[in-house]
């Protein structure tokens, strides 16, 4: 059988074609490629011209002179003498009201706020009281703190001493000890000796700084005087340390003695009983039952084992004089004053508000203008209510439009610049009689905030901003005829400044970025154009000022596409 040898040419033909048609298409895809990225423009040449600058914003337009009458109150409506559509003359008299219900609705009031200006006043007089009685104890707490900080001092250098002597004589006997001991003697060693400590004292005295407290405000509340209220305690204190001292513990003779003494100095003069909010036998019972009431048999016993009488007497002294500087700080605390100063206030204005309705009713209303009723709620015989409206006067001979410009547009206006008012049915002049001292409305969102700062004096930018915060102008119209409606809207275009031979660039030829604002500037070299930022001053509806970035001669495209993805590119000029 023969033998068929395969050819190696088809195989070598095969691959290279394969080369081949994959070159020309890749050489075709890079063809097409390269002609796509060629972007045909047109041109524009910088030049010199002349800009007007204006402003543009649309408002409402609304009456020059407006008065609304609103009963803010319960009244009853007597009479009404117009009605919607009617005009009406300065003077004019509009309704008439009874007021009984009103009148006693005041009377009440009144009385509220006389009540609440009292308890204002008995609260701030108190509160200054007690600031002065404060500063009193205050200041008596001082000086006898001092002193027992003086005795703690020398009674704390007496007991180490004590100590120290014997613990000296304990351990002198010390060798006679087991001696002594083997015959029988029995001594106590220097650990079963007791010392007196004032913390024992202290601690009596904090458990009954409550009752003493309570005794503090029984004598704060027998007079108003600070110097009366001061000698009261003084005596009473006195009376009680003097009682303990002799190793009277029981609480009637103690509050007895301070009674005692209390009457003795009422009858020396020492205290004055005028000065006195109750009878002078009544506020002696109310001190010693206030006295009977603490326990000083615990405080006795204390003192009775401490070595020294005067330490104790202070302190005593002290506790009371602190539970009476608790009384007086609270009472000098501002927040009832406060609280009833803030009623006195809300009470007042709300009698103010009626007293004014109440006036304005009883006159009846009389129009302050001369103008037409544009709105009437008010019946005859019908109850008013506080939220009803009432009556609207509008003086539609003069008319306004009422615009809001942007924080960049508004500092190109001012009082006394014209402008031109465009309706639906026709056109009109005007003068900006008024702008606000404030903006209202929220900046959030506007068109501004997207396109940034750069920005700043480009015309006519008021209506994109209608989201955002506003300064109000308001401009009078010139010649009011029937065309021209209250409540409908309007276009207002003030002319704020005029350039001349300024180099110029068309406004379709720019590109507004946050960043700021750009033109597609040609290279005729290269024919490549190049993204190039640029700085604007006056601007038209049709063109803008050009102060840096181009100058007269350069050519610029006329109009850039929104999908240029490369600052600089080839392009083909048509």
């Amino acid at each position: 059988m023969a033998t068929i040898k395969k050819s190696n040419k088809k195989k070598i033909i095969i691959p290279i074609c394969i080369v081949l048609v994959i070159a020309l298409v890749a050489t075709t895809v890079l063809t097409i490629s390269a002609k796509k990225k060629t972007v045909t423009v047109s041109l524009t040449t910088i030049t010199a011209g002349d800009i007007t600058e204006n402003v543009n914003a649309t408002g409402t337009v609304s009456a020059g002179a407006s008065r609304e009458y609103s009963p803010a109150t319960v009244a009853l409506c007597e009479d009404v003498y117009v009605k919607v559509g009617d005009t009406v003359k300065k003077g004019e008299k509009l309704a008439d009201f009874s007021t009984e219900e009103l009148d006693a609705q005041i009377s009440s009031l009144q009385i509220s706020y006389n009540d609440a200006s009292a308890s204002y006043y008995s609260a701030l007089k108190t509160q200054r009281l007690n600031k002065k009685k404060l500063a009193a104890v205050n200041k008596k707490i001082k000086p006898l703190e001092k002193q027992l900080k003086k005795l703690e001092k020398a009674r704390s250098t007496t007991t180490t001493t004590t100590t120290t002597t014997t613990t000296t004589e304990t351990e002198s006997e010390s060798g006679e000890s087991s001696s002594k001991n083997s015959s029988g003697s029995t001594k106590k060693a220097v650990s079963d000796i007791t010392i007196p400590s004032t913390s024992d004292y202290a601690g009596d005295i904090e458990d009954a700084v409550k009752a003493l407290k309570q005794l503090a405000e029984t004598i704060s509340a027998l007079s108003d005087d600070i110097t009366t209220t001061n000698e009261i305690t003084r005596q009473v204190m006195k009376a009680i340390s003097e009682m303990i001292a002799k190793g009277e513990l029981s609480p009637e003779a103690i509050s007895k003695a301070a009674g005692d003494a209390m009457s003795e100095a009422i009858q020396k003069g020492l205290i004055d009983e005028t000065k006195l909010i109750v009878e002078s036998g009544v506020a002696v019972q109310m001190v010693e039952e206030a006295v009977k009431a603490v326990n000083w048999a615990e405080i006795g016993t204390a003192i009775g084992n401490t070595d020294n009488a005067q330490l104790a007497s202070i302190e005593l002294q002290l506790a009371a004089l602190y539970a009476q500087r608790e009384v007086f700080e609270l009472g000098a605390d501002g927040t009832l004053v406060n609280s009833q100063k803030q009623i006195m206030r809300t009470t007042k204005s709300a009698l103010d508000t009626l007293k004014k309705s109440q006036s304005e009713l009883k006159a009846g209303w009389v129009s302050s203008i001369d103008g037409v009723v544009t709105e009437c709620t008010l019946e005859k015989g019908q109850q008013t209510s506080a939220l009803q409206t009432g009556l609207k006067v509008e003086n539609l001979d003069d008319l306004v439009v009422t615009v809001s410009l942007n924080e960049y547009d508004i500092h190109k206006v001012s009082v006394g610049m014209r402008g031109e008012i465009k309706t639906a049915y026709g056109k009109y002049t005007g003068e900006i009689i008024s702008i606000a001292p404030t903006a209202t409305g929220s900046s959030s969102g506007s068109v501004l905030d997207s396109l940034g700062s750069n920005m700043a004096g480009i015309s006519g930018l008021s209506s994109l901003t209608s989201s955002g915060a506003g300064v109000q102008c308001q401009v009078a119209v010139d010649g009011v005829d029937d065309n021209i409606i209250a409540g409908f809207d309007a276009n207002v275009e003030i002319q704020t400044g005029s350039y001349t031979d300024v180099p110029t660039v068309p406004i379709e030829s720019i590109v507004l970025e946050k960043e700021g604002t750009y033109v597609y500037l040609y290279n005729e070299a290269e024919g490549t154009v190049t993204k190039t930022k640029i700085e604007t001053g006056a601007i038209s509806d049709t063109a803008y000022e050009i102060k840096s970035g181009l100058k007269i001669g350069d050519k610029i495209v006329s109009t850039p596409g929104q999908d240029y993805t490369e600052d600089t590119f080839k392009v083909k000029v048509k």
